[in-house]
């Protein structure tokens, strides 16, 4: 009786245990992981949220989840007609694919009467396809920022031209496969002074618009790199590296890169890099500083990674002269910017780490002109004939600093009537930098015998003697500074 009984309570548990095992492979199988309300089972993207269940290329990954929606074998990071298999490239950018674009170029000159028709970032990109897909597909930002800067780095070397690998760059960071050139065209600077190690050869003919003049800074960090690696003699006239640019929008770029070149001349000891900026002219100091600075944050960053330890106190005010706190902290800003992909929410962050209230100002401001000028330059790049030109007037014992669009011209400077003239070539905003001792307290400044617009005059700059003058001229012609006479 006892064994009759126990057999059928066997049995009820055996046929419990199988329908609560049936129950349980009913919800596996009917679950929806994603709460799309697509069950599993017949969810082409089940680990992501996609009602739709949208597959362009018929191959049961949903879009939502295929790194190559129509299966031409381009990722979609790089396709600019990601559900189009026919078409990929698009590197004049004006929305129509090679297999359309009747002129892919874009320079007005149909492709079947156009000796080079394609340009040279697409023919390095499907040239190097492999190797930017391959950093494509790198999901950590910092590591996809080395493969591309590694890849940079191999392309400068078997490529002729810079131009063309900095044209690549630009390209992929139009895309957006790569977040912006500027530090990868630092390599491709890098690699080009490796394989001819001569600063001026290497810059003269480059655009410095391009990457915002990364390319430039690249070339003056080797070229310290390289005296140091050598142990040579650091050069008595590294201030005159770049004076054969004088007159052209590069220079600024050139005297910026110097600074950047510093940094790896003197590694850490950054009071010998900023030293040698302060021994410069007013206004070549300050993009001195800048360079040193970007290098400064962007070397301690790398070194010791992003935290609240190491970005609260890395610009020490006590420290630091005024100028080179705000550039450090400004730069502070930028280089944050860099390691964030440009995300303004994810870097401002940081900036709230530093524990000097001004410090912390001014890191803000250098993290929103960075984003700034990132996204300006991807949708309105500056030209060379309306970019700023850098042009120092040297006299026997001072230096007047002058900025314009404008090109200045037969620039002379009488101190004994406290005279200055010079001429300029259109009528573009104009900025100087003139040592205190040399400007009367009643000034008159005529273009062309009239009172320009929006005139600023401005003493002690920065805390130093130096006075600032801005104006905006109606014509150009010939400026005169002079003092006031009734």
């Amino acid at each position: 009786m006892f064994e009759k009984k126990f057999k059928f309570l066997l049995g009820i548990l055996v046929i419990s245990i199988s329908i609560s095992f049936l129950t349980w492979a009913n919800v596996i199988s009917f679950g929806d992981m994603d709460d799309d309300g697509i069950i599993d089972s017949i969810d082409n993207c089940p680990r992501n949220f996609n009602q739709d269940q949208e597959d362009s290329d018929f191959d049961k990954i949903g879009n939502y989840c295929d790194s190559d929606d129509d299966n031409d074998g381009i990722v979609d990071f790089l396709d600019s007609f990601d559900i189009e298999p026919l078409d990929w490239a698009d590197f004049d950018f004006d929305g129509i694919g090679n297999s359309k674009d009747e002129d892919d170029d874009n320079d007005g000159i149909l492709d079947s009467e156009d000796s080079e028709p394609i340009l040279a970032s697409e023919i390095l990109a499907t040239k190097y396809l492999d190797d930017i897909q391959d950093c494509a597909n790198i999901n950590d930002d910092t590591s996809r920022h080395l493969c591309y800067t590694v890849f940079f780095g191999k392309i400068t070397k078997n490529e002729q031209n810079n131009s063309n690998a900095l044209e690549l760059s630009i390209a992929l960071s139009k895309i957006g496969a790569i977040d912006d050139c500027h530090f990868v065209s630092h390599e491709i600077g890098h690699v080009a002074f490796e394989e001819n190690p001569n600063v001026i050869s290497n810059l003269i003919g480059m655009d410095g618009t391009m990457c915002r003049g990364g390319y430039f800074h690249g070339v003056l960090a080797s070229y310290f790199h390289s005296i140091k690696e050598h142990n040579e003699s650091f050069p008595s006239d590294y201030n005159l590296v770049c004076n054969e640019l004088i007159g052209s929008s590069n220079y600024q770029d050139c005297v910026h890169g110097l600074g950047h070149g510093l940094v790896h001349y003197f590694g850490n000891d950054l009071d010998s890099s900023l030293e040698l900026c302060h021994e410069m002219s007013f206004y070549q100091n300050i993009l001195c500083v800048k360079g040193v600075m970007m290098q400064y944050t962007d070397n301690t960053m790398t070194q010791k990674g992003i935290s609240q330890n190491v970005v609260s106190d890395l610009c020490d005010e006590s420290q630091l002269e005024k100028l080179d706190f705000i550039e450090c902290s400004m730069s502070l800003g930028t280089t944050l910017s860099f390691f964030n992909n440009h995300d303004y929410d994810k870097s401002s962050k940081f900036c709230e780490y530093v524990e000097n209230e001004k410090g912390q100002s001014y890191c803000l401001d250098g993290l929103r002109l960075e984003i700034s000028d990132s996204e300006n330059y991807k949708t309105k790049p500056l030209t060379e004939e309306i970019r700023e030109k850098f042009q120092p007037q040297f006299e026997s014992d001072y230096v007047i600093d002058i900025r314009s669009p404008a090109i200045v011209s037969n620039f002379d400077h009488i101190q004994e009537i406290d005279l200055i003239t010079f001429s300029i070539d259109s009528p573009q905003y104009v900025i100087m930098y003139v040592p205190s001792e040399f400007v009367s307290s009643d000034l008159w400044i005529t273009v062309n015998g009239q009172i320009p617009n929006n005139l600023v005059v401005k003493n002690n700059i920065l805390d130093e003697e130096i006075t600032m003058f801005s104006f905006v001229p109606k014509t150009k012609g010939i400026v005169m500074i002079s003092p006031f006479s009734d």
